[in-house]
């Protein structure tokens, strides 16, 4: 007895020293970012942020594409199953404020050897006149069991309530990694379905030269049998047109790659992907709305989900400081008992009940709390840190975008008048050849030129539709 009061007043003494030297909670800096975008996009409240994907994507056989894709592709779906993964860990935390009640049924059997202080004290009690014949233990001794047993961690600091908020931000953390997840299988499918129209595109003016170019080295061929051009220039003509069939070819692969890609990111078996021609889904706005700067940090969904991150990280942090605080539990149980299973169920006599509390302070495993308390300390900076570089680089990823938005405008119109010039050039030497003022390289060079401009122009109106797809994703998808 005198062990047990030495033992509770050492803990009641330790308490007071345990909680002075746990260690303080620190502030922790929030994300900032500029009042507005420096590149002279609208920052209003219509932001393109908050527009659902569909008025974002107006192609219908893009609309189609993505549909397929949300509801069928792996990493979408698999993000989905992290969410009701996480909606477990959270109800399982709601009721860890709860005592632990358990039912227990339970029988045996024994015999106690008579040379043991069991069995003496057995056939003692059994001789003994006090003892009527109905209590008299028997040999070998049954026993029967049933009721229930509860345990309860009275929550003194905090602990279990703070581990029910973390798993909440766990579980909203979740949320939007599940969006973000379908934010990038929408931009990464439209991306990929704008480079196959712009293949499409490409392998028509290809082949569409080609014709051309056939056209051409068969007037070769009558020119240089009435001895009115060289074998040098038929040969030029017609090295033109092999690579103009090899580039088809490269192309025509290209675009079966994209179609590939288009089956992985929708899941699907069918090879039969339809695309638009370029100039039919080519509908993108001059005027960007971008909102304010400040809209990312709510409305992007990696921003939002290291944000959760790090309210899940702040709070591990002040679940590891209970850790250096004394823990205290009640525990009990009550129920039947008796070595008699006609007796069991009789009350008072064989009701048996017991409550009892137990409070538990560290005190030799300072060193190894701290340890973990430092831990938990770390991965809470890193988490800062990874909040504030998500913010910072979502912001930079639109002034990127926005920047190269303009610059491949300015870049089109004057591709475009280029174009134009080129085509022209090819009719200008092919009458100039015809009638004798222009030789067989001025012909070349004029398709040669006009095609690779033709090609350049289309790379820049896919480019500007990706660029398009790409801000998409930098906004956030429109999951508001």
């Amino acid at each position: 007895m005198k062990i047990a009061k030495y033992s509770i007043y050492s803990i009641v003494v330790l308490i007071p020293l345990l909680i002075g030297c746990a260690p303080s909670r620190e502030p922790l800096l929030t994300a900032t970012l500029p009042d507005e975008f420096a590149l002279g996009a609208e920052a209003d409240t219509n932001s393109w942020a908050l527009v659902h994907w569909r008025e974002f994507f107006k192609d219908p056989q893009l609309q189609a594409l993505i549909q397929e894709g949300l509801e069928n592709n792996q990493d979408v779906l698999k993000t989905f199953y992290a969410i009701q993964r996480a909606q477990a860990n959270l109800r399982q935390a709601k009721l860890g404020q709860l005592p632990e009640v358990n039912a227990y049924v339970g029988t045996g059997i024994r015999r106690f050897g008579e040379y043991t202080m069991d069995g003496v004290g057995n056939a003692d009690s059994n001789q003994s006149p006090t003892v009527p014949e109905d209590k008299k233990i028997p040999d070998p001794y049954r026993d029967f069991t049933l009721g229930l047993d509860f345990n309860w961690e009275i929550d003194i600091w905090g602990k279990l309530s703070m581990q029910k908020k973390q798993a909440l931000a766990r579980y909203m953390e979740s949320e939007e990694i599940y969006s973000l997840a379908k934010t990038n299988l929408i931009a990464s499918i439209a991306e990929t379905y704008y480079l196959a129209a712009g293949l499409s595109e490409e392998i028509r003016i290809l082949e569409e030269n080609i014709a051309i170019q056939e056209r051409q080295f068969e007037l070769g061929k009558s020119l240089k049998e009435t001895g009115q051009d060289s074998q040098l220039s038929l040969d030029q003509f017609e090295a033109l047109l092999l690579n103009s069939r090899g580039m088809l070819l490269d192309k025509r692969k290209l675009l079966q790659h994209a179609n590939l890609t288009l089956m992985q990111l929708t899941a699907s078996a069918d090879a039969d992907v339809n695309v638009r021609l370029l100039k039919q889904t080519d509908s993108v706005p001059e005027v960007l709305k971008l909102g304010i700067p400040a809209d990312l940090l709510r409305l992007r969904p990696d921003v939002r989900a290291a944000e959760r991150n790090l309210e899940a990280q702040n709070l591990q942090t002040n679940i590891a400081r209970t850790a250096f605080f004394p823990t205290f539990n009640i525990a009990g149980l009550a129920g039947f008992n008796a070595f008699d299973f006609g007796r069991l169920f009789q009350t008072p006599a064989s009701a048996v009940y017991q409550v009892g509390g137990g409070l538990v302070a560290p005190v030799f495993n300072r060193n190894r709390i701290q340890a973990y308390y430092q831990t938990a300390k770390a991965d809470q900076r890193i988490a800062l840190l990874d909040y504030e570089q998500t913010a910072l680089i979502s912001y930079l990823e639109i002034l990127r975008l926005v920047n190269d938005f303009q610059f491949l405008g300015e870049q089109l119109a004057l591709k475009s008048e280029e174009v134009n010039i080129q085509k022209r050039s090819i009719d200008n030497a092919i009458t100039m050849f015809r009638i004798g003022y222009a030789d067989y390289l001025d012909v070349i060079n004029s398709q040669s030129r006009s095609l690779e401009s033709e090609l350049a122009y289309v790379q820049l109106r896919v480019d500007k539709l990706q660029n398009y797809s790409q801000l998409y994703r930098a906004l956030g998808g429109g999951w508001q």
